[in-house]
């Protein structure tokens, strides 16, 4: 399993998705003692901040060593290995309900936010983020062409499908369905730090689905645009993401 494999490293060289959880708990603005469920939880990027904020919060992943990490990390946080598609809680207990970067990576989306909707109380709300758009000025044109070279050798088994969010929680039968962008421009020290980052979280499935030798050519590529990078003037990861909100009428 890709995210057991990677759990020691997981947001662990620079600090992505705890920025991008931080930012959604700001978004979500929970009361102190709301009951929050975090599914895909990983290493704690969106339970911790919420807990800070003084939610009640349990946080689910189907990885093991990540629910081992992050509850030695954060004993008062409740973490529970867990199938998100399959979610071993009770009804309508939860009056939040948040996701990073994970409902485009299940195998059943429909399947997952009927679960969501099932534990979520009437009028609960559930915030999900994606990868979304990010004004980088051009700085990661030159890095991102030489995956679109690699693309195409690429097992095409494991790749995220694409997943039209908000068509699905109104499907789902969720309401009041909207959108919001995030962004986080975080300075990396050098190359060879911007390259372990890559391989901390899910990109490192792109080295998983090329052949051996196209692996090593892929990284000695990238490695090259990184360190150009470096020497142009200093790496800044661009990224962003989208925050997919909804209500639960219950």
């Amino acid at each position: 399993m890709l995210f057991e494999r990677l759990a020691a490293t997981y947001d662990q060289v620079l600090p992505f998705f705890a920025e991008f959880g931080a930012q959604l708990v700001e978004v979500v603005d929970p009361a102190p003692g709301a009951r929050l469920l975090d599914v895909g939880s990983g290493r704690g990027a969106i339970a911790v901040a919420a807990a800070a904020r003084g939610c009640a919060v349990t946080a689910v992943d189907a990885a093991p060593r990540m629910v081992s990490l992050l509850g030695a990390a954060h004993p008062g946080i409740d973490t529970r290995v867990m199938d998100i598609h399959r979610l071993d809680l009770p009804d309508h207990s939860y009056d939040l309900a948040t996701g990073g970067f994970v409902i485009h990576l299940v195998t059943d989306p429909r399947r997952v936010l009927a679960e969501l909707r099932r534990v979520l109380r009437p009028g609960a709300t559930l915030a999900l983020t994606t990868p979304g758009p990010c004004e980088d000025h051009g700085r990661w044109d030159a890095f991102n062409a030489v995956w679109a070279e690699f693309a195409p050798r690429a097992d095409p088994r494991g790749r995220p499908d694409d997943i039209d969010v908000a068509a699905e929680l109104h499907t789902a039968g969720f309401l009041d369905v909207r959108t919001t962008d995030l962004a986080v421009h975080l300075p990396v020290a050098d190359p060879q730090t911007c390259w372990n980052f890559h391989m901390s979280h899910g990109f490192a499935v792109r080295l998983d689905a090329l052949s051996p030798p196209d692996a090593a050519e892929y990284e000695r590529r990238a490695l090259t645009e990184l360190t150009r990078m470096h020497d142009s003037g200093g790496i800044i990861l661009d990224r962003g993401a989208t925050v997919h909100l909804a209500t639960n009428p219950g």
